[in-house]
């Protein structure tokens, strides 16, 4: 264990549970990166323990550099939380320099830019190089902040309007990766104990609602003799038996059959959290089986052919009824996931919804189902550096007349149906498509300790008009969050998903 006394103390600051934490890959990068360094010492924080750090019991406030991970907007609040409790303030004051980053910031750091002295733009292994460079510039802050690059940081009391470029990884295969991941003997991550593996980033498909395929933006993949590499080496360093893939899309990797062959052969387990239904087939499906993986989870969104378009995600059905019966014989868990409100949807577009489970019902009939089939339906949320941001979220009234069309024509002896409160959609779509004057919002909900639906309540006091997430925006309007360079011609793809109409 490092001395207190090291030279530089950097905090990991996850706002979410433990268990939330270390399912993160960020944290097992950051930690494991930064401490490689002799003159570094790295704890760590999330809601379970906001105020002393893991190992060494440190307060907050005697690190130097606080280092924030946002994966999802609702970090937000948890995030501001700890921000209060431990007396935080930006670019002045006592305390660490605190750096926000993460896919939901990184679309659009507004809401939460008074919270924070940098926010990343982009991915994480080129900011710690850059926090190491330049982190004896402190005490300093103003020193510190003044030397950040332009390209992959947003220092909001410094920014002048000029646009900001994300910046990432280009070459998977030499960027850092920890052999050696967090291990906890009390909680178990997310999708439960293994090895986590990043076969890959971004994805090839770029559907239109997708802010973390445009967030990670180009696609790229570690070699097969890399992840092979890799995958040895963590089994045997963790004491594992199973490997945990992480990839938005893993099957189109050119090395995917390849890599669960060879793991099959070495007698290791493995899951593969994130599947598209069109890269998958039987004998995928049974790799898949034959590793461990009980449940197979699709997401077809939706069964209208104009909205498939829109979305940029054409599945074909008879491909989908396929691949579950095939999933059925292994003895697998089905789930689905739909999404309403997409732009131009109709009644008419949910009933096709309807059919396709009509005739899956009947096509499952004779097969012996373990437990219904989970259907899950989402509002689509429009995010901010989407193409969807031109979109307003669906209304709460067409959302209810939706799900009612839907649970009416859904057989309950197959399937389970599940909603996302819409209050939840809309608070996430506020956070969203919202500007710096939420930080307020943010302060005063987390301060006064609101509960998610007295949220929308607070917005007039603030003098925000909480019907601006319903609203369809022109494209040649300007966005606040406009100085956001992902590499994409959003308002492009945006024209192009309109021609679906015609």
């Amino acid at each position: 264990m490092k001395d207190v006394r090291t030279p530089f103390k950097v905090a990991l600051v996850y706002p979410s549970t433990y268990q939330a934490s270390i399912t993160n890959l960020f944290t097992h990068i950051a930690y494991y990166y930064l401490n490689s360094y002799d003159e570094f010492l790295v704890d760590r924080f999330t809601l379970d323990n906001p105020v002393f750090s893991c190992i060494h019991s440190l307060n907050l406030k005697r690190f130097d550099i606080a280092l924030f991970s946002l994966s999802y907007e609702f970090d937000y609040m948890n995030a501001v939380k700890i921000v209060i409790q431990n007396k935080l303030k930006a670019f002045n004051g006592e305390g660490p320099i605190t750096i926000a980053g993460g896919p939901a910031v990184t679309s659009n750091p507004l809401p939460v830019s008074k919270f924070f002295d940098a926010v990343v733009i982009g991915e994480g292994e080129n900011a710690l190089k850059t926090l190491i460079n330049y982190i004896t510039l402190l005490p300093s802050k103003k020193k510190f902040l003044e030397s950040l690059p332009s390209k992959g940081f947003y220092i909001p009391k410094l920014h002048d309007g000029d646009v900001i470029s994300k910046t990432y990884v280009s070459d998977l295969n030499n960027s850092f990766y920890p052999i050696y991941q967090i291990q906890s003997t009390l909680e178990s991550p997310v999708f439960g104990k293994g090895y986590i593996m990043e076969v890959s980033r971004g994805c090839p498909y770029l559907c239109s609602f997708c802010m973390e395929s445009i967030v990670t933006y180009p696609y790229r993949v570690r070699s097969y003799d890399k992840v092979i590499d890799i995958i040895s080496r963590g089994l045997d360093s963790n004491k594992l038996d199973r490997v945990i893939f992480y990839s938005l899309s893993f099957f189109s990797h050119p090395s995917a059959d390849k890599l669960l062959e060879t793991l099959l052969d070495s007698g290791v387990r493995f899951s593969i959290p994130s599947l598209r239904a069109d890269t998958l087939n039987e004998y995928r499906l049974s790799l898949i089986s034959r590793g461990g993986q009980k449940t197979l989870t699709l997401a077809p969104e939706t069964h209208s052919h104009k909205l498939k378009c829109l979305i940029r995600k054409s599945v074909d059905e008879d491909l989908i009824i396929k691949l579950i019966i095939d999933g059925l014989k292994l003895g697998m868990e089905i789930k689905l996931y739909y999404l309403l409100g997409i732009p131009y949807e109709t009644v008419d577009d949910v009933r096709e919804i309807a059919n396709f489970l009509k005739n899956l019902s009947q096509s499952i009939s004779n097969y012996d189902l373990k437990k219904k089939i989970r259907v899950t339906v989402n509002p689509l949320i429009p995010k901010a550096n989407t193409p969807m941001q031109f979109f307003g979220l669906i209304s709460r009234g067409n959302y209810l007349r939706f799900l009612k069309a839907l649970r009416s024509e859904i057989r309950k002896k197959h399937f389970a149906l599940e909603a996302l409160s819409y209050n939840i959609a809309y608070v996430q779509s506020v956070l969203s498509l919202g500007g710096p004057e939420l930080s307020d919002v943010l302060m005063r909900y987390v301060g006064d300790g609101l509960s998610l639906s007295e949220f929308r309540g607070l917005l007039p006091n603030f003098n925000i008009d909480p019907s601006y997430v319903l609203k369809h925006k022109d494209v040649n309007e300007g966005m606040p969050w406009d100085f956001i360079n992902l590499g994409l011609d959003l308002r492009q793809i945006y024209r192009s998903m309109l021609s679906c109409l015609s």
